[in-house]
């Protein structure tokens, strides 16, 4: 996830930077690229198998208020087979296409109520 975020903030700099002057070369000389990137931890998920899944969405505050307090964050952390729909429908999200997402959650279904062994259907 943080390569992926990096990644991200990457191709705003450069789209912004490939924009000034039509993107000839060292046109970003004179460009305010901006705070660099700073990576901020939005939770983990893991998935355990057997409709179970463990999920930490809780942010931390600041390093002071950690020290402090033992309630030094704030959000959820669960497991069990609620986290695991939190998880399923996370991943839901990464999924390209709609058409795509149809066929993954259908097929989440059909494992959900008839098992893996599809071969008696």
């Amino acid at each position: 996830m943080v390569a992926e975020r990096q990644g991200k903030f990457l191709v705003e700099l450069f789209n912004r930077i490939g924009k000034q002057e039509g993107g000839k070369a060292l046109s970003a000389k004179d460009i305010p690229l901006g705070d660099p990137f700073v990576y901020q931890h939005i939770g983990s998920m893991a998935s355990l198998g057997g409709y179970k899944a463990l999920v930490d969405l809780r942010r931390y505050k600041t390093l002071v208020a950690l020290r402090q307090s033992k309630d030094a964050t704030t959000g959820i952390s669960m497991a069990g087979f609620g986290s695991w729909l939190i998880w399923r429908s996370a991943y839901l999200t990464r999924v390209i296409n709609w058409r795509n997402r149809f066929y993954v959650a259908f097929n989440w279904a059909t494992t959900l109520v008839f098992g893996r062994d599809n071969s008696k259907i």
